[in-house]
């Protein structure tokens, strides 16, 4: 098996079991085979998910379902958890789609905590809460559990982008309360880019009836009707649907205790490595992410680092929105090792010897 090089925050490296699934023939989206391959790929989601509710599959990247959450569980009013840039994106496509978005927004770094989101429902109209939970720009992991008691205790829906982190950390659906719960397949799941994944409450598609002019292509109860036969609205992505089979196979035969352990070792196997070469962690590291880790370059120029390791055959991905010039970033998302980690620090150290 040929050893990753790309660590990046996805689309990442993919296991050549995954790929290989992704060369079956085609076959007609509206006949059996599509079924059969549809209700597979439902039932590992669920006990993978940890959900009784609906799961549709979307054509589509997460931040189309992002939109689809607005469009069909806020009428008017919602609360936006921000502290990073994805958390910034879910409240311009609330605003965009005519809501009214209130923010409650920390720094940079720092996470959303419970205190802020109690004490701001607790004056709030908000039909909805919206939060990242991986913030992939500054590698942030929300506490998620502290967050879904306090929206618990509230009358309103609990919308969450676990892009980044599913897969990577556990998430128990139906045990948070989280009423739209949607990712990507390119990044923790190990998969190409191109399906989103979404499970969508009771509760949530009772507020969608709601609701006028929810479109059609993210309508969810037009996925509802679709998914009650075992298909999808539109023409799904085949290929990533087989790989997303054999993907979820892999994670349940090495345990998924266990990988979550792995992700959570190896990023703070990262975090450690790069404080040896004089680095600093952008985060608080009290909520680091232990899918990335995005990295403070003390002054050093990202560019000087990200280049030299790309002719070393390593892709890293570099910083996000406003502290791109001060970071870079290393995903361990997927099937990265402790030892693929350790190849990629100490090319590290070496690119470093040479610009000091």
């Amino acid at each position: 098996m040929d050893k990753p090089k790309l660590f990046t925050v996805g689309p990442v490296w993919v296991h050549p079991d995954v790929l290989k699934e992704m060369s079956h023939q085609m076959f007609s989206h509206r006949g059996k085979d599509y079924m059969d391959l549809h209700i597979e790929v439902i039932k590992k989601l669920k006990k993978f998910m940890q959900t009784g509710d609906d799961i549709y599959l979307s054509t589509s990247s997460s931040t189309g379902i992002m939109e689809a959450s607005v469009r069909n569980c806020v009428e008017k009013n919602v609360l936006n958890l921000i502290c990073g840039a994805f958390g910034t994106r879910f409240s311009e496509v609330c605003t965009s789609n005519g809501r009214i978005a209130k923010k409650v927004e920390v720094p940079w770094g720092k996470a959303n905590t419970a205190e802020k989101l109690d004490e701001a429902l607790a004056k709030s109209d908000a039909e909805a809460v919206t939060v990242v939970h991986n913030e992939t720009s500054t590698g942030v992991m929300n506490p998620l559990k502290e967050i879904a008691s306090v929206v618990k205790k509230y009358d309103v829906l609990f919308l969450v982008d676990v892009v980044s982190s599913m897969g990577g950390t556990e998430i128990d659906v139906d045990g948070l309360g989280i009423d739209v719960c949607f990712f990507g397949t390119q990044k923790c799941m190990g998969v190409p880019p191109g399906l989103t994944v979404v499970s969508v409450s009771e509760k949530a598609l009772e507020k969608a009836k709601e609701i006028k002019d929810r479109g059609y292509y993210f309508d969810f109860w037009v996925m509802k009707k679709y998914s009650e036969k075992n298909n999808t609205p539109v023409t799904p992505p085949i290929p990533q649907m087989f790989a997303l089979s054999k993907a979820l196979d892999l994670m349940f035969e090495e345990g998924l205790d266990n990988r979550f352990k792995r992700h959570k070792k190896v990023a703070e196997r990262v975090r450690e490595g790069i404080k040896d070469l004089g680095f600093g962690v952008f985060p608080d590291e009290k909520y680091a992410s232990p899918t990335l880790t995005c990295i403070d370059t003390k002054g050093v120029d990202p560019k000087s680092i990200l280049q030299p390791m790309k002719e070393k055959g390593f892709t890293l991905a570099s910083g996000y929105g406003k502290i791109k010039d001060q970071t870079f970033r290393i995903g361990n998302m997927g099937w990265i090792t402790l030892e693929d980690v350790n190849e990629l620090l100490e090319n590290l150290e070496d690119v470093m010897k040479r610009i000091q």
